[in-house]
């Protein structure tokens, strides 16, 4: 056993195992560390190079599912946090919107030197992309809003949601996450003759949105009796309202080319 081998080796015996237990550690954090480092240079967004519109659209397409992709995430650890009152699992979500917000920002910024790099007869190109990049600020800033509120709320040790909240806000997470996925496969894919769908879909997501929006109305005039929990619920609603609609903007941009 361990214990008799210690025993029998003594001081040694123990540097010795301490010392492969340290090794062991350090390997397992070296390769976590590496494994992290690569999947967020798989995710970063790249600014755009080509010089054609056809070039521009299946670029952007990449940044898009990669925002789509991380957008998903930090909305699911939030609506998590948030009815588990997970504080450390709403900072993440608040941190990764950070790290977005500051990445798309780097988008903007290359514009300039983006629209400098066209073809004379590709400036239509230029349109597009200042478009899509303005909706993918607009995707970010309503999941880094619904994320800071939800902080917030929590960090303030204000009350859970109540039950229904919880379980309407649930579905409605899951009624993103599959529209989510279902856009990142488009945009993978390059299929933008399937975008028309995927707004027709949004539309409907967006309406009901709408009803639960409605359905806290009535509560709040009837039964409602926490005015930070409503107040709270009502601005996720509408700001998941406004991503649904920076989402339909962002993907009319590819039905106009």
């Amino acid at each position: 056993t361990v214990a008799y081998v210690i025993h029998i080796g003594g001081p040694i015996m123990i540097g010795v195992l301490l010392l492969l237990a340290i090794l062991i550690i350090f390997r397992n954090s070296m390769n976590y560390i590496k494994k992290t480092k690569e999947e967020n240079a798989e995710d970063s967004l790249n600014n755009a190079e080509s010089d054609s519109i056809q070039g521009v659209m299946e670029e952007t397409a990449k940044n898009i599912s990669k925002v789509f992709k991380r957008v998903d995430k930090i909305q699911s650890n939030t609506i998590e946090g948030l009815i588990k009152q997970d504080l450390k699992t709403l900072k993440k979500a608040k941190s990764a919107v950070g790290k977005l917000e500051v990445e798309i920002e780097d988008l903007q910024n290359n514009i300039f030197y983006f629209i400098k790099n066209l073809e004379e007869s590709s400036v239509n190109a230029s349109s597009f992309y200042l478009d899509v990049v303005k909706s993918l600020q607009d995707v970010a800033q309503s999941v880094g809003f619904i994320s800071k509120i939800s902080f917030k709320h929590i960090n303030n040790n204000h009350k859970a949601l109540k039950e229904n909240q919880a379980a309407e806000l649930k579905e409605i997470e899951m009624k993103l996450n599959k529209m989510f996925a279902k856009m990142q496969l488009v945009f993978d894919a390059q299929s933008f003759n399937q975008i028309p769908h995927l707004i027709v879909e949004l539309e409907k997501l967006l309406a009901e949105v709408g009803i639960y929006t409605r359905k806290q109305v009535e509560r709040t005039r009837t039964t409602e009796s926490s005015p930070k929990n409503t107040t709270l619920y009502f601005s996720i609603l509408l700001e998941i309202e406004d991503l649904i609609k920076a989402k339909i903007t962002l993907l009319e941009s590819y039905t106009k080319i």
